[in-house]
């Protein structure tokens, strides 16, 4: 491991606060690189030499100090990784007085350098996992696929088992939609960043390690879900039900959190995790322009409404031209007969109003459109036009 400036003073800074006499680091040519006196750094130290090339401490008393240019008063040690001296640690001060914080120091520094080298190997260790995921959801194999298993046995992902695609999307952080609670301080777009850190090593943690979880953007997280042994097909919907509540309300109670989440269909091996992921994702799209309400949604609940993502832009406008001649209340009393079933009773009720005046309201949809909401082919096309509008819009 190479000592960084950044590093070493941060390792300064922390130690200081511990030990209150000013500390300086130097790299292996024996420039001071991190000082608590800014005026010392990039100047070179001599006697750090001596502890580079024999690793044994060095203290230089005043009188010592006197003879060599830029050196003061103090005590430098070695600082080890591994089996490497890679530094040096020096603590100014007058040996007699500091001398009993000088191993404290060193094993100190040392610590810290082991703890930013294990955090540093884990950023590394997650990045490459994190775009290994990235790949499996967009389908981008390699040529050779016995690299890319061999990457999947590296990152410890099996590929070969069926999972799930879960698509997170954060709406709201306490009760605020998200574009809102980001625009009310300048500070949140970092918090945010923050926030969604920790929101995914808490994901890692109550998701089994089998489970593959990447952030997507700045506001969604996707997480490849691996379905456990023995789990009939029948069961599948309502173990994948408490998987996501479970996730759902966590993100709430730590977080506060408002989430959807979007959840596509089995995938038996990695061929078919990208089109899980796809799906779970067009879930959303779909659910959140239709009905706005966060929740947990399966590809099932979408239904025909997944003909609002693929239909041509001209036969869009043709469909939806359709409706153009309604007014809003005549809207909505189609898309509540739709919602009842096209029971005349159950819409009437719902809408408060009289039998004759629904009928009347069906019969001036007819008259206006040339459909008829009571017909069934007529009803489709209305349907489609009445989602329609409201999915572009």
């Amino acid at each position: 491991m190479k000592l960084s400036a950044n590093l070493a003073q941060n390792i300064v800074k922390n130690s200081m606060e511990i030990i209150k006499k000013n500390i300086n680091i130097l790299d292996e040519n024996g420039i001071i690189i991190a000082s608590g006196d800014q005026s010392r750094i990039n100047t070179f130290h001599e006697p750090s030499l001596e502890v580079i090339k024999t690793g044994k401490t060095v203290e230089i008393d005043k009188e010592q100090s006197s003879k060599i240019d830029g050196v003061l008063p103090g005590i430098s040690l070695p600082i080890t990784f591994g089996d490497k001296i890679i530094g040096v640690v020096g603590i100014t001060g007058d040996p007699e007085e500091v001398r009993v914080y000088a191993q404290l120091l060193k094993n100190t520094v040392e610590l810290m350098l082991q703890d930013a080298f294990l955090r540093q190997q884990l950023q590394v260790e997650t990045g490459a996992r994190d775009r290994f995921i990235h790949d499996l959801l967009k389908g981008r194999f390699e040529n050779d696929m016995d690299l890319f298993r061999l990457r999947a046995k590296t990152l410890g992902c099996d590929i070969e088992v069926p999972r799930v695609a879960m698509v997170i999307d954060i709406i709201k952080i306490g009760g605020v939609p998200l574009q809102d609670w980001v625009r009310c301080n300048a500070g949140r777009e970092l918090k945010l960043e923050s926030m969604t850190s920790d929101v995914q090593r808490r994901l890692r943690q109550i998701n089994e390690e089998t489970s593959m979880i990447t952030r997507v953007g700045r506001d969604r997280f996707a997480i490849l879900y691996n379905l456990p042994k023995g789990l009939k097909d029948e069961q599948l919907k309502n173990h994948l039900d408490s998987v996501a509540r479970k996730l759902s309300d966590m993100l709430d109670k730590v977080f506060k959190m408002t989430v959807s989440i979007g959840i596509g269909n089995k995938a038996n091996n990695y061929e078919e995790y990208s089109k899980s992921y796809r799906e779970a994702c067009l879930v959303l799209k779909i659910t959140r322009k239709i009905w706005g309400t966060p929740s947990i949604y399966y590809w099932d609940d979408i239904g025909v409404n997944i003909i609002l993502e693929y239909l041509p832009e001209n036969i869009e406008e043709l469909i939806v031209k359709t409706i153009k001649v309604l007014d809003d209340n005549l809207k909505e009393t189609v898309k509540t007969f739709f919602d009842c079933n096209l029971s005349v009773n159950k819409t009437a009720n719902k809408l408060f109003v009289h039998r004759n005046t629904l009928t009347y309201r069906l019969d001036r949809v007819n008259s206006l459109t040339g459909l008829d909401p009571r017909n069934f082919y007529d009803a489709m096309y209305l349907y489609l036009a009445i989602m329609l509008e409201k999915y572009n819009n």
